[in-house]
């Protein structure tokens, strides 16, 4: 599927076994889907990197609309914190990125629409395989053991973004508790990628979590 890294971390979070993308999923989305759109901007040369802090480079913005949205939120005089980046319209992120899935024909409307606070968050898959099969490659690095100078950046950046968002639909513990070393080293390369987006991400979700906040 040709994707954004937004797009994908999206996707990843559904859960084969449960077919569907559960609430544990949900929370902290908005942290994630921010974080992967900075993440592609940077490796594309849309943002540099700057004391640690982001600066807009460049006069058009990119093509996709989410991506050229937050190109436009960073500012190109004056580096911007990672963390005003992340967390600050965090909860505006969801729903550009689902109206793009929807509108590709990625994801639909279920039929039977859920009652609760989190019903306007879930959609059915249209083809689950293909998802599945993101997912996987993926978790097929981390379970693997690659060496993270050789991983692509998808399944860098979404590896790296899905733990330490707290997407433990990705990993459960064992499995994170199991090749701690990789991820870690997976961590190690992601800020030389993008340096000071990864604390940035994790200090969202902290602040989140405190409130009990986190739902994008």
């Amino acid at each position: 599927m040709d994707l954004t890294l937004a797009q994908r971390i999206y996707l990843i979070s559904y859960t084969p076994e449960k077919h569907d993308f559960t609430n544990v999923g949900l929370q902290f989305r908005g942290q994630r889907l921010r974080a992967a759109a900075l993440t592609e901007l940077v490796a594309a040369g849309r943002i540099g990197v700057e004391d640690g802090k982001a600066l807009r480079l460049g006069s058009e913005p990119p093509v996709d609309r989410y991506l050229a949205e937050v190109w436009g939120q960073v500012s190109a005089e004056r580096p911007d914190r990672w963390l005003d980046l992340v967390h600050g319209q965090a909860h505006t992120a969801e729903a550009p990125v689902r109206a793009q899935l929807l509108a590709a024909g990625v994801v639909r409307e279920p039929e039977h629409r859920r009652l609760g606070p989190l019903a306007h968050h879930h959609v059915v898959l249209a083809s689950p395989d293909e998802v599945i099969a993101l997912r996987e490659a993926v978790r097929g690095v981390v379970l693997g053991d690659a060496d993270g100078a050789g991983v692509a950046l998808f399944e860098l950046a979404a590896a790296v973004i899905c733990t330490e968002g707290e997407a433990s639909v990705l990993f459960d513990g064992r499995e994170r508790r199991a090749h701690k070393e990789t991820l870690k080293a997976f961590g190690e390369r992601f800020d030389e990628v993008v340096p000071g987006l990864r604390p940035a991400l994790l200090a969202s979700i902290l602040s989140n979590r405190a409130v009990g906040g986190g739902w994008g």
